[in-house]
């Protein structure tokens, strides 16, 4: 019950930020109790919706912020901040770490130039 509330609660407010045409939008964990499938339709949606306001999105999972503008990884009192395809080179960032035990290295050389 108590996710099910959490989860109305986060699309209420989503919508009100859209109804009031909001300049920036904080998701956090927005899409962690929601499978992988759901998540990629609610991230178009959320892309789609907020593209002219500057959406800062808190994840846990990769795939919610790899095609983000930028990344923001807090690690160990280090900041890393740049356009993912940035950070995804610097082979000894943590974000860089992040990706490739997550398995998405592939997935970047394949989907994007990144490695030019």
């Amino acid at each position: 019950m108590a996710k099910t509330l959490a989860w109305a609660s986060d699309r209420w407010c989503a919508w009100c930020a859209l109804l009031h045409h909001a300049r920036i939008v904080v998701f956090d964990e927005a899409t962690a109790a929601i499978d992988h499938r759901t998540d990629q339709k609610q991230q178009r949606v959320i892309r789609t919706a907020f593209a002219t306001s500057t959406v800062l999105t808190i994840a846990r999972r990769l795939d919610t912020i790899l095609d983000a503008d930028c990344v923001l990884v807090l690690d160990g009192g280090r900041v890393e901040f740049a356009p993912p395809a940035e950070l995804v080179n610097k082979a000894h960032d943590h974000f860089f770490e992040l990706v490739r035990n997550g398995g998405y290295l592939d997935r970047f050389k394949q989907s994007q130039d990144l490695f030019v």
